[in-house]
């Protein structure tokens, strides 16, 4: 629960910036993988709802217990919504999410008109080559909501659904393709949001029941009233264009421009990308788009046939091939009404958040480096924070790690992995000095960048301490150092014994312990890969009956394979796992 309340804390100024409006959200965990994507018709209130009270689903708890960071993409309605949360959870595959990993879809209706006598489809496929004479509506979030709808407009407006000329009026007789247009005609008008004949049609049958009291039929209408009212709730996206499009908006504020790009194949938007562009102030909207088109698609595959965008970009300027799409010039359009323009107005809307989102975070981060500074009372703001683990099973395979965190955010590029040398003993003091000692050794004097502006240590007065005078005895004296201390949060400095006065639930506690936290994953991470390593070409590991548990055991105890050689017979059943027969089978095997 305390984790999920930091959570909470870290994320609290970025909660009340989220619009309340329909989308997709995405949680990441901290190694920036997807973990969950969900749709809300109020995001602000459904992402807020995670950082909330404990879930009694198990599932769910250990979600939130792994969200590190978050991303929205605002929709138009709810159905929009729809058609990106299955796509995006078919691209990352995201391990909380159990519906739509597979190649199921969600649900339409189409209607062929290629046919002579159109047939009403239920359909989650409508990647059709050639959709000029078709029309899908949906996408639905359920099959029986579909389904139902499909029935009850077959029982008032009698159409095909299984055998061509049958199933209309008198099934015993056929009848003509204009009066089956018609039938086809009323339908469409239907599914495209005039519903009124339909509503009539049930309305006066609704009434007529109910004057000769005949109840429970008219209570059967009215909730099929209410169904088609409910199916009406949401807007339904209708579409009928099959070219590969893609949807560009953009927005500017001071030195920075951010881009939103929805990808649109087989009609549906399955795609959506963010991008930030500094170093934009001196320069008008056409360059900014022209230089962005450049960057994005000189080695993009997979280009769209048409960009549609609300301005031009400057067709000179523009590298040949990225104008190129499967040997076709794409084309670039600017939509004044419509479908289009309402995508792309979407798209528009979505880059101005990203950006407002951006200046956000940047004051937020920028507050928070500042508080930190006075509160450890630093000379300077800590642009580069580097924060050390050490990860050990009682001195065996002992590594370091070095996690390096740029004006807030992680710097994965400038992380380091060590491997303790020197030490033979467990001691975590001496392993993180060593650790330290070869960091500030490699340090450039005059690489100022390179330079941590505060060392970051994971433990607590002990470390410090060991670590401090590594410090005082390098080239870089004068380096700031903390250390943070696991389960109460305290923070130390040298000369101190007492913790700093920090909350461990304000953005400066928070930040620290986001370091701490990742150079322990890191740490972990490495030490793994090492034992799990130096167990797969293991003696023992050859001996039938030991696995990698029990190994790790005997290697725990013993450090060695001569030292297992040594021991007795009643010493190895001490060990978990090991009984009579297994014990003398390693002793015999040993001494082969």
């Amino acid at each position: 629960m305390e984790k999920i309340t930091t959570i909470r804390k870290k994320f609290n100024y970025r909660l009340k910036s989220v619009p309340k409006l329909p989308g997709v959200y995405i949680f990441k965990d901290i190694n920036n993988e997807v973990i969950y994507v969900g749709k809300a018709i109020d995001l602000q209130k459904r992402v807020s709802s995670y950082f909330g009270n404990k879930s009694s689903d198990s599932r769910i708890s250990h979600l939130k217990k792994n969200i590190h960071d978050f991303e929205i993409n605002i929709s138009q309605n709810q159905n929009d919504a729809l058609v990106l949360e299955s796509s995006l959870i078919k691209k990352f595959q995201p391990k909380y999410n159990i519906r739509l990993k597979d190649d199921k879809s969600y649900p339409y209706i189409l209607i062929n008109l290629n046919d002579d006598y159109p047939k009403i489809q239920y359909t989650r496929n409508i990647t059709y080559k050639n959709q000029s004479k078709l029309k899908i509506f949906g996408p639905f979030s359920k099959a029986k909501d579909v389904r139902k709808t499909i029935d009850v407009l077959n029982k008032l407006l009698p159409y095909c659904t299984t055998h061509v000329r049958r199933c209309v009026t008198d099934c015993e007789n056929a009848i003509s393709k204009d009066q089956y247009r018609d039938v086809i005609t009323q339908v469409i008008k239907f599914l495209d949001g005039d519903q009124k004949y339909v509503l009539k049609q049930l309305n006066e049958e609704m009434n007529k029941a109910s004057l000769n009291k005949m109840y429970e039929r008219a209570g059967r209408l009215r909730d099929q009233i209410d169904s088609i009212n409910e199916f009406y709730k949401l807007s339904k996206s209708k579409f009928n264009d099959s070219s590969k499009i893609d949807y560009i908006g953009f927005s500017k504020s001071g030195n920075k421009a951010s881009f939103q790009l929805f990808e649109s194949r087989y009609s549906n938007i399955n795609n959506s990308f963010k991008f930030i562009m500094e170093g934009t102030e001196n320069h008008n909207d056409t360059e900014i788009l022209t230089a962005f088109i450049n960057q994005y698609y000189l080695q993009k595959h997979d280009k769209p046939e048409i960009i549609i965008i609300p301005t031009l970009p400057n067709l000179q300027n523009l590298n040949l091939e990225v104008l190129k799409s499967q040997n076709k010039r794409i084309k670039f359009k600017i939509p004044y009404i419509g479908e289009k323009k309402r995508i792309l107005n979407l798209a528009i809307n979505n880059s101005k958040y990203n950006i407002d989102h951006e200046i956000l975070t940047l004051s937020d981060t920028n507050k928070t480096l500042e508080n930190l500074k006075d509160k450890l009372n630093l000379n300077k703001i800590p642009k580069r924070i580097e924060c050390y683990d050490i990860s050990n099973i009682q001195g065996t395979d002992p590594v370091g790690s070095m996690v390096v965190f740029t004006n807030g955010i992680p710097n994965k590029s400038e992380y380091r992995r060590y491997k303790i040398r020197t030490v033979k003993q467990v001691d975590d003091y001496s392993m993180m000095s060593e650790m330290l000692t070869r960091r500030l050794n490699r340090l450039d004097i005059n690489n100022s960048v390179s330079k941590p502006d505060l060392i970051l240590i994971d433990g607590g007065i002990g470390h410090l301490s060991a670590t401090h005078k590594v410090v005082l005895e390098s080239q870089f004296p004068k380096i700031p150092i903390a250390s943070i201390a696991k389960k109460h949060e305290y923070i130390y400095t040298p000369y101190s014994n007492k913790p700093l006065n920090i909350d461990k639930l304000s953005n400066e506690g928070i930040l620290l312990q986001q370091l701490r936290d990742e150079a322990h994953r890191f740490a972990i991470g490495y030490h793994r890969k090492l034992r799990s390593k130096r167990s797969l070409d293991h003696p023992l590991q050859k001996i039938n009956g030991i696995g990698p548990v029990i190994l790790n055991r005997l290697l725990v105890k013993y450090k060695s394979i001569e030292k297992v050689k040594g021991t007795h017979y009643e010493e190895l059943l001490k060990i978990d796992g090991i009984n009579s027969s297994l014990a003398k089978k390693i002793l015999i095997e040993l001494k082969k």
